[in-house]
């Protein structure tokens, strides 16, 4: 073993032209499997309008001067139109098999929820759930003024703005003479009447500084987390199987990258000063909801700290002590990270029929076989994800679970912001989940050896278990975490030569 070390050694740091080519094609093809497994079988949307609109709709517009474009779309809106029904359903019933679930595309008939705010009648019923406060107190001014309390929110120039999307007419007898505070439709349109003042900061500056982030410091970390995924995959591909976080090349581990992994972690736990993330999941769009934020919380701090303890366990060169610390910590931080998801769950989801990511809004057309394909896959990544980080061998299966959990934060705020569209979401983080399976592959190259094709077919058994037949999935894990600390390295690829 000691022979064939040192050849690794030797191979390693003379590159052939042929090697280089076999690294090149496997980060090649991980990626075109993600690009074709994201656009495959997709059917395309017909270029006219998918809803039909009935001539009483399009008078009832044209009497309200309130064109198509400055209202949310008629299948989301769902706004009672004369001489049409108010109720509406969503395009397929919800199945028993979990991937067969679809995400709501249409609103559910809610109950009602007409705002006045200085003189004008805004329709919030369809947004409601989204409102970062809450659905009640929207609920508490039906039909009622609500300028005062509108105002004493000290809503951004942004919430102002949004409310032409929901305007459905002035108030009956409402006097504009004198109030100037009226915010009116031509006002939300493109005048400055009842918006907050200007400041003199960039628009750039004052997207990146919000008010309950006012020092930047989750954007700051969330750039120094960007820039260390580049040069750490960039490590990866040109040399370091390890991303540094070995003993490769012959250096010995260095305690740089271990500081490295402290702002993913702040970068994690800071998303909760952000109290306008809405309690329930954005209908039509994959965007951050509550329950979301604390699953991304629990798994980004698990990956970051089985990271830490493998890279631990080499800085210490693999001492008995540390060795079973990371063996028995990384199974720990797995069993809290299930069960902080599950609780999570319990205190925030709004309803027993939606998941994570079974229930995830997709594009409009895209098929249900499509998106059947979606949910396998992401499922299948979040098995391969906890044997990454229960396996505490090469540190950098960990951290490239981490890519795909932060990044995908990085893709919602994106579509919130108009940015990223709902396909572009999943395609970008389709690719980031295929990450794992590229570092698997590259260490295959450097060392082939067993271990982590064991880990896929390990990965689909459990997926297998848990998705066809139902089983537990404390059930499922407990045994693999009691077989992992009692079985130790022997079935695993030999964990010093990292």
């Amino acid at each position: 073993f000691a022979q064939q070390q040192e050849e690794s050694f030797a191979f390693h740091r003379c590159p052939s032209l042929l090697e280089k080519m076999l690294r090149l094609w496997a980060i090649l093809v991980c990626f075109l499997l993600g690009v074709f497994h994201a656009t495959a079988f997709v059917s395309r949307p017909s270029s006219r309008l998918s809803v039909s609109v009935s001539d009483p709709a399009k008078a009832w517009i044209r009497a309200n001067s309130v064109t198509p474009r400055s209202m949310l779309p008629l299948n989301a809106m769902a706004i009672p139109f004369p001489g049409n029904s108010t109720t509406t359903s969503s395009p397929t019933s919800i199945p028993y098999g979990r991937f067969d679930r679809s995400a709501s595309t249409v609103a559910a008939a809610d109950q009602d929820c007409i705002l006045e705010i200085d003189g004008q009648r805004y329709n919030l019923t369809k947004w409601a759930k989204a409102h970062p406060g809450g659905v009640k107190v929207l609920h508490k001014f039906h039909n009622k003024d609500a300028s005062k309390a509108f105002h004493a929110a000290d809503h951004s120039t942004a919430a102002y703005a949004m409310l032409k999307d929901f305007w459905i007419g002035p108030v009956e007898g409402a006097t504009t003479d004198g109030a100037s505070t009226m915010i009116t439709h031509q006002a939300l349109a493109g005048a400055t009447v009842g918006l907050p003042p200007t400041r003199s900061r960039p628009r750039w500056i004052q997207k990146l500084f919000t008010r309950e982030d006012p020092i930047g410091i989750h954007k700051y970390m969330g750039f120094f987390a960007l820039a260390h995924f580049i040069f750490r995959f960039g490590q990866l591909y040109f040399g370091d199987p390890s991303a540094g976080y070995g003993t490769r090349l012959g250096k010995g581990p260095h305690i740089g990258p271990a500081l490295c992994l402290i702002p993913h972690a702040v970068l994690a736990l800071s998303s909760l000063i952000f109290h306008t993330v809405p309690k329930e999941r954005v209908v039509g769009k994959p965007m951050i909801w509550q329950e979301y934020r604390i699953h991304n919380i629990a798994f980004g701090i698990r990956s970051v700290v089985c990271t830490f303890l493998a890279w631990l366990s080499t800085y210490h060169n693999h001492a008995p002590s540390f060795r079973r610390l990371a063996v028995v910590g990384s199974c720990a931080v797995a069993l809290a990270s299930q069960i902080t998801a599950d609780w999570g769950t319990r205190n925030f989801r709004a309803s027993d029929v939606e998941s994570t990511t079974a229930t995830m809004p997709y594009w409009e057309g895209c098929s249900l076989q499509t998106q059947k394909r979606f949910k396998i896959f992401y499922a299948y990544s979040q098995f391969m994800a906890t044997l990454a980080c229960i396996a505490v061998v090469n540190p950098a299966w960990s951290l490239s679970v981490l890519l795909a959990i932060q990044l995908a934060s990085l893709f919602m705020t994106l579509v919130r912001k108009g940015i990223f569209t709902s396909k572009m979401y999943h395609i970008g983080y389709t690719i980031t989940l295929l990450m794992p399976f590229a570092v698997g592959m590259r260490s295959n190259l450097w060392m082939p050896v067993g271990a982590f094709p064991g880990m896929m077919v390990m990965g689909a058994a459990l997926f297998t278990l848990r998705a066809r037949f139902r089983i537990n999935k404390y059930a499922l894990w407990l045994p693999i975490y009691a077989a992992r600390i009692a079985i130790g390295d022997s079935i695993w690829m030999p964990h010093n030569v990292w």
